[in-house]
């Protein structure tokens, strides 16, 4: 277990590099295109899988393959603004949403009407590679912006679509890091590293050691950091029962 932030590193790095070869199966932006062009994609059936598991798994896509929040971690020590709030602006993020949804939606019908497309259908390689490798250029670009202007993941608990269907669904998560509130000393290093801002040490506090946010991506950082193996990230079914069972 303390080795998971290593493999986290490795697997965020190695989609990075992977990114511009297989961009139209990961970029959740494509998402817009393939409504727009009525169809079912590659992208629309990962980014689908991710969003349906989370209830499960929580959000693995966030922390484990999108490039675009790599590169915001990657940059955003060196963040101009530096901000003290931890939870998401919920109506940003609604209107985030309703915006990308609205918009897709209302090209699908308009295209559906004009005979652009005859209907939502299957086709998971319709968006053409070469077309759209300029664009991985300037998302990496914006990326490195975002993260140079705003501290840890703000514009993907913010302004991401997909996260916020992911964070949706991990609220429930079953796959949470756990703390051993008996071993921890509230030392805060765990929060202090976290990627996305996540206040563990309220969770330490009043929750009996499970780290229930849905903003956690389950990098494993707060796992590897503290050095009283007060942190391990596995399932818990029942919460309830769990937690009756802590003294």
């Amino acid at each position: 277990m303390r080795k998971l932030y290593f493999y986290n590193y490795l697997s965020r790095i190695l989609f990075l590099l992977i990114t511009p070869t297989i961009f139209r199966a990961l970029n959740f932006a494509f998402i817009w295109h393939s409504i727009y062009w009525g169809a079912i994609t590659l992208v629309v059936l990962i980014w689908g899988l991710f969003i349906l598991i989370s209830p499960i798994v929580g959000r693995i896509g966030c922390g484990w393959v999108c490039f675009m929040g790599t590169v915001q971690d990657f940059v955003s020590e060196k963040s101009l603004i530096k901000y003290k709030r931890t939870k998401p602006i919920k109506w940003l993020r609604i209107l985030f949403l309703i915006s990308f949804l609205a918009s897709s939606l209302s090209f699908y019908f308009i295209n559906l009407k004009s005979g652009k497309h005859t209907g939502l259908r299957f086709d998971p390689f319709l968006l053409n590679l070469n077309l759209y490798k300029q664009v991985w250029l300037y998302d990496t670009i914006g990326a490195i912006i975002l993260g140079l202007l705003l501290e840890k993941r703000w514009a993907c608990k913010n302004t991401c679509p997909i996260g916020t269907l992911c964070a949706a669904g991990s609220k429930y998560s079953r796959l949470i890091p756990v703390a051993d509130s008996v071993k921890c000393n509230l030392c805060k290093r765990c929060e202090d590293v976290c990627i996305s801002k996540v206040p563990i040490m309220e969770y330490i506090t009043n929750n009996k050691g499970l780290v229930t946010d849905s903003e956690c991506v389950l990098c494993g950082k707060c796992v590897d950091v503290c050095n009283r193996n007060t942190i391990t990230i596995k399932f818990i079914w029942n919460r309830k029962k769990y937690k009756s069972l802590i003294l």
